[in-house]
């Protein structure tokens, strides 16, 4: 072998070297890319799922009960926290003797069920609360939002 085919060998050689390590650089390049993509996609899909839950957030009621001190008399106060109006909303308290029923039925059949609660707006009751009445109460709200769903939820309401 001359010694022209010899450095054209090695010329060679060097080169496939050469291309080998940059297809090798390459394809972690393409590697990481990839996964670029992917967090990219998934970061797309999260905002996604975010709007279309503050979507739904926008059409639905969210009710909270409280007790609240009126003087020197108690109320139950039910208020709209959410971003729709509650539709026929009603309170039922768990009791363990229905003697402990604070609510008054007269007052309580005159506004419940609470045809629309607008969103920030509020329904109080008078508490009949007396020295042996229980300091904490376990209540269930139930409304409709706006697209018909009916909900149901447990409230935890201390004096």
């Amino acid at each position: 072998m001359s010694p022209y085919e010899l450095f054209a060998t090695i010329t060679a050689c060097l080169a496939v070297i050469v291309s080998l390590i940059t297809w090798n650089g390459q394809r972690k390049l393409q590697r990481e890319a990839n996964d670029l993509q992917r967090a990219t996609s998934k970061l797309a899909e999260k905002q996604l799922e975010l709007l279309l839950k503050e979507e739904r957030g926008k059409s639905i009621a969210r009710l909270s009960l409280n007790l609240v001190r009126d003087g020197k008399n108690y109320k139950f106060c039910l208020t709209n926290i959410g971003e729709a109006e509650a539709l026929n909303a009603e309170i039922r308290l768990i009791l363990q003797r229905q003697d402990d029923n604070p609510i008054i039925s007269s007052e309580y059949s005159e506004k419940f069920p609470a045809k629309k609660i607008m969103p920030g707006s509020s329904v109080t009751l008078i508490a009949a609360i007396h020295l042996g009445s229980p300091s904490a109460y376990n209540a269930v709200l139930s409304w409709s939002n706006p697209d018909g769903s009916r909900i149901e939820e447990e409230a935890y309401v201390t004096l």
